[in-house]
C-alpha cells in the first residue's frame, strides 16, 4: 500500500497539460486565417474549403485540450482523496495503538474500526485513481498526435497558398505572352526594318553619284544602274559586318 502511495504522490501530467495550453495559445496566435490570401486564381476555392477544414480541425483541438484538462483536474481529486484516506488510515492506526497502551479500550476499539473501514475503502480509491491516470495518459497522447497533425496541415496550408500564388503568376505571364503573336510582331518589325534600311542605303547611293555631276551625266542609264547596284551590295556587306 506505501508504494501505491508514493507511486500517486508523483506530479504527473502537470507539465503536458500545461504546454498543451502554452501550445495552442501560440498556434492561435499564428492561425493562418492571418496570414497572407492570394487574390486571384482557379485555386481560391479550393484554399477557402481547404482553410475551413483547418479551422474545423483546430477548433477540434482546442476543445480535445479543454476536454483533457477537464479529466486531468478530475484525476488529481481523485488521487488527492486517496491519499487522504492513506493518511487516515494510518492516524487511525496510531491513534488505536495509543489508545491501547493508555487504556482506553473503547478508544482504541472506535479507532481499530475506523482503521477498518478505510482499509475497505483504499483498494476501490485505488482501482479508481489508477484508471483515471490511464485515461488521462491516453487523452494527452491523443492530444499530442492531433497537435503534431495539425501542425502539419498548418505547413501544409501555407504551401497550398504559396502553390495557388504562383499558379496565378504563371496563369498572366501565359496571356501576357503569347508565342505567335510575338512571331508575327518580330516578323512585322523586321520587315519595317528591312524596308527603312533599304531606302536609307538607297538615298545615300545617289547622294555619293550626284556629287559627280560630269560622271553622272556621261554615264548612260544601264550603267549608272550597275553602279547603283554595285554600290547598294557594298553598302549592305559593309553594313553587315558592322552590325556583325
Amino acid at each position: 500500500m506505501k508504494k501505491a502511495v508514493y507511486w500517486l504522490m508523483g506530479d504527473r501530467g502537470g507539465e503536458a497539460t500545461v504546454t498543451a495550453g502554452i501550445w495552442l495559445w501560440v498556434l492561435d496566435d499564428e492561425n493562418p486565417d492571418d496570414a497572407e490570401s492570394p487574390e486571384g486564381g482557379e485555386d481560391m476555392d479550393e484554399i477557402a474549403t481547404a482553410e475551413a477544414s483547418f479551422k474545423t480541425m483546430q477548433q477540434s483541438v482546442q476543445q480535445l485540450a479543454a476536454a483533457t484538462n477537464r479529466q486531468y483536474a478530475a484525476y488529481q481529486q481523485a488521487r488527492q482523496l486517496y491519499i487522504r484516506k492513506v493518511r487516515d488510515l494510518g492516524r487511525a492506526e496510531s491513534s488505536a495503538v495509543n489508545a491501547k497502551k493508555e487504556g482506553r479500550s473503547a478508544d482504541a476499539e472506535a479507532a481499530v474500526a475506523q482503521a477498518v473501514r478505510i482499509s475497505q475503502l483504499l483498494p476501490k480509491l485505488e482501482a479508481q485513481v489508477e484508471q483515471a491516470e490511464a485515461f488521462v495518459n491516453e487523452s494527452q497522447a491523443k492530444l499530442r498526435q492531433e497537435r503534431d497533425r495539425l501542425e502539419t496541415y498548418k505547413s501544409d496550408l501555407q504551401t497550398l497558398k504559396n502553390l495557388t500564388e504562383i499558379n496565378d503568376a504563371l496563369a498572366a505571364i501565359a496571356q501576357t505572352h503569347n508565342e505567335q503573336d510575338m512571331a508575327s510582331a518580330r516578323a512585322q518589325f523586321e520587315k519595317v526594318k528591312d524596308s527603312v534600311h533599304t531606302r536609307y542605303l538607297e538615298k545615300q547611293v545617289y547622294a555619293e553619284l550626284s556629287t559627280n555631276s560630269a560622271d553622272a551625266l556621261t554615264t548612260d542609264p544601264i550603267t549608272q544602274q550597275h553602279k547603283i547596284a554595285q554600290r547598294l551590295q557594298q553598302l549592305n556587306e559593309q553594313l553587315s559586318t558592322e552590325e556583325g
